[in-house]
């Protein structure tokens, strides 16, 4: 590469994509009924801050405008909300996750409420047929949440579009439509209107399906979790998460909701699922031949000094290719602070026409796509 093109490819890149979504902040759409808004009692660590793990907030409440990003605390979903299975997820996943990838989630969810709720042709007279019938304690809810489940759904997917990545979707629900038979198909259907309406590819965005608690556990509705595994295996890309070993909550009429603990490990449950696809979604990186005569990788140019990066050795890059991964970041910028903190080197790929950090962390070595678009 000529000495002259780094340093204004890299500062042509910047400038570009400050205004572009952020790569590295994932999101994750929540929907369901009282196990997803959250049952358990609150406590001071569930209110502490993670600058990593964020609230898209999706009800009007708190002080917090309907759209925004904050750090998350409970109330993650309605005012009146717990903690639940998306607190426990979100602060697992920055866990395992790299410091460079925020997770972020946007939970809609009401207790006591059918998958019509949330289905974009059957929601309205759903919600006339409950006022009809005075079933209404839960309304205030739903006005928190703009008056329609599915359109506020969408209206969070698109700012997440726009902001970050959509990762995936956390469903839990189906107690309330224990006597439907065709459940199954319903939920199918309001998973692939989702699909369709935000523009995802499906693929590539799976939907999460908890199990309800568990006979086992004395659930009251542990039974129907063979119409849950069917709504799964309904979506292609559907994976069932198993509840079973966490306690259900014997409370005076019914026992459908989790303890603190069977929280705790169904949330776990939910994180450690996404953080195995998310693996299995990484590309793969073909080994670099430094001592062909016109290798693949060339040094970058050693003439950029203000970087906090240094020069790549290409035989440190080539090592150990097995357990090589790509972190497909769009933000120069962001991927250069990063590297600065994990003795980044920057390497040109001839083939690919491609500019990459080469960082290792926790014993693995990643390739930061500081160019853009995913190698392949």
């Amino acid at each position: 590469m000529h000495k002259s093109i780094f340093p204004a490819l890299v500062v042509a890149a910047t400038v570009s994509l400050c205004f572009a979504q952020d790569p590295n902040l994932h999101i994750y759409l929540a929907y369901g009924q009282s196990n997803m808004s959250g049952q358990a009692d609150v406590t001071a660590a569930d209110r502490a801050e993670d600058p990593r793990f964020l609230v898209l907030r999706a009800a009007n409440h708190s002080n917090q405008k309907v759209g925004e990003f904050y750090p998350a605390a409970p109330p993650m979903g309605h005012s009146a909300s717990k903690v639940g299975i998306v607190d426990i997820f979100g602060r697992k996943m920055v866990k395992e996750l790299p410091d460079s990838i925020k997770i972020a989630v946007a939970n809609i969810a009401i207790g006591g409420q059918s998958i019509d709720l949330f289905d974009k042709d059957r929601n309205k007279t759903y919600v006339q047929n409950a006022k009809n019938k005075g079933d209404t304690w839960w309304i205030q809810y739903l006005d928190e949440y703009g008056g329609d489940l599915y359109k506020r759904i969408v209206e969070m997917g698109k700012i997440a579009k726009e902001k970050g990545v959509i990762k995936g979707f956390l469903f839990h629900q189906g107690e309330a439509d224990y006597q439907m038979n065709d459940w199954p198909k319903r939920v199918k259907k309001v998973y692939d209107d989702l699909i369709k309406d935000l523009g995802l590819d499906s693929t590539k965005v799976p939907i999460l399906v908890g199990e309800l608690a568990t006979t086992a556990a004395g659930g009251d509705l542990g039974w129907r979790n063979s119409a849950v595994a069917e709504a799964a295996s309904l979506i292609p890309n559907g994976h069932l998460i198993s509840a079973e070993g966490c306690p259900a909550l014997k409370e005076p009429n019914y026992t459908l909701h989790f303890t603190r603990k069977g929280y705790e490990t169904f949330g776990e449950r939910y994180a450690e699922k996404m953080l195995e696809l998310l693996k299995k979604a990484e590309p793969e990186v073909p080994p670099v031949d430094t001592s062909a005569k016109d290798t693949a990788v060339a040094v970058a140019d050693s003439s950029v000094k203000d970087s906090s990066v240094s020069v790549a050795d290409t035989s440190k890059v080539a090592a150990d290719t097995s357990t090589t991964a790509i972190h497909n970041s769009k933000s120069t910028e962001l991927a250069i602070r990063y590297s600065s903190k994990n003795n980044g080197h920057l390497i040109y790929d001839e083939k690919r026409h491609k500019v990459f950090i080469s960082v290792e962390k926790n014993g693995r070595k990643w390739l930061i796509d500081v160019t853009g678009g995913r190698n392949r």
